[in-house]
């Protein structure tokens, strides 16, 4: 029986190809790790040699003074943590079912008010009322200063580009004809949602449900604008108040010693890295949990069906 040999393609290019694309990514990684580094190494650096030789990645003496600043201030960050998970799930759970509600519709062909509903998500997407418009609004017409609203409504509760995309997530994804077949079974537009369009648009949710819990987490401007009340002070609020102590006092004309008397009970720049470490280490922790269903999210939600 005569042999057939057929030569095999090692396909250089493209490998080529892949190992750029790697080296480049590991090199982006890095460039993205360095400053938590960084961030760690003045959290554990001594007072005098940051002001001596500044941020450095080898701190000459190490010293966890900073977190023994942090530990003294105990009550004061738990209760800025409490507010800022709170505010976190409590957010994050309302932007999905917002969000995915908002979508849902946009995605049935057989919506007749849908271009006017894409309408009203494109024009907020283009337009805004401006930052004293919405203060005025917040304040004056919802009444929501100093309460606990003023951390979940304001900017993210609801985002046009979420909702695109899962909206484009449901319509390349899940099938029209599963939705004729529910109706024909008897299902409403409720048990369709909650039944098909839920349960199947799991990465999409993950990815929006991500980018909600980062921009809650991390949200500082509410607080800024609509918080008076240091007892509804979030974590990244609490931070940028000893941020902008630490600048007054830098700046503050008074004598020395009443500088040094200052700095005794405010936070230096060890304090403000280590309140800044732990205020990220939570969702670093949470990331690579969900990274797959993130990056799948990503690639099927953003293509357009």
């Amino acid at each position: 029986m005569e042999k057939v040999y057929v030569k095999k393609s090692k396909h250089i290019p493209e490998k080529g190809f892949h190992y750029t694309a790697m080296v480049l990514l590991i090199l982006l990684a890095i460039y993205s790790i360095i400053p938590f580094f960084l961030m760690l190494a003045v959290s554990i650096s001594s007072e005098a040699t940051l002001a001596k030789n500044g941020y450095q990645f080898f701190p000459k003496e190490i010293s966890f003074a900073a977190y023994q600043y942090l530990w003294a201030k105990r009550l004061t960050i738990g209760r800025c943590y409490m507010i800022t998970i709170l505010t976190t799930v409590a957010g994050t759970a309302a932007n999905l079912v917002l969000t995915s509600l908002f979508a849902y519709p946009l995605s049935r062909q057989d919506f007749k008010q849908r271009n006017i509903f894409a309408f009203i998500l494109f024009f907020t997407l283009l337009f805004n009322g401006g930052l004293t418009a919405s203060y005025i609004v917040w304040t004056r017409v919802f009444m929501i200063k100093n309460t606990i609203w003023a951390m979940l409504v304001p900017g993210l509760l609801m985002g046009g580009m979420n909702v695109l995309m899962v909206r484009n997530y449901y319509a390349a994804n899940i099938p029209y004809a599963i939705i004729e077949a529910a109706r024909i079974d008897g299902a409403n537009d409720m048990k369709i949602y909650t039944g098909i369009m839920v349960p199947l648009s799991k990465p999409v949710m993950t990815t929006i449900g991500l980018f909600a819990a980062l921009g809650y987490w991390n949200n500082w401007t509410n607080g800024l604008y609509y918080i008076s009340d240091s007892k509804l002070y979030s974590v990244q609020v609490y931070l940028m108040k000893l941020m902008n102590d630490i600048q007054y006092l830098k700046s503050s004309s008074y004598g020395m010693e009443s500088a040094q008397l200052a700095t005794m009970s405010m936070p230096t720049e060890g304090a403000r890295m280590a309140i800044a470490m732990i205020a990220i280490l939570p969702i670093l922790l949470v990331y690579p949990f969900i990274q797959k269903e993130l990056v799948k999210g990503m690639v099927v939600g953003g293509v357009k069906g």
